[in-house]
């Protein structure tokens, strides 16, 4: 068989043989889905800020009760803990202060 005829060949079933009068169709593969690390700032962050507003939004429907309080400050804690991780890397990005070490104990 020449070079030439090697690069013409054309795999089997790929509708070029003429023997079916419609190709086959072809199923299509599914994309697979890509890894998501949830254990990220930006999946943390989004969780706070959305539970601290649904729970505010919640302030139409006017609950005044002790889990009210108490789910607001869980809430407003987890909000607070994600803007100071903001702000310090903030902080760290424009120089303003140095990383510091950690201490071997």
């Amino acid at each position: 068989m020449s070079a030439a005829s090697r690069r013409r060949r054309r795999p089997a079933g790929s509708g070029t043989t003429g023997g079916s009068a419609a190709p086959a169709a072809a199923v299509p593969k599914p994309i697979p889905l890509p890894e998501w690390k949830w254990r990220t700032f930006p999946v943390y962050f989004a969780f706070a800020l959305g539970g601290f507003l649904g729970l505010y939004m919640g302030l139409l429907a006017s609950v005044n009760s002790g889990a009210f309080l108490f789910a607001s400050v869980v809430w407003a804690v987890l909000l607070g803990a994600g803007f100071s991780r903001l702000s310090t890397r903030w902080i760290l990005s424009r120089r303003w202060t140095r990383a510091q070490q950690r201490r071997k104990g």
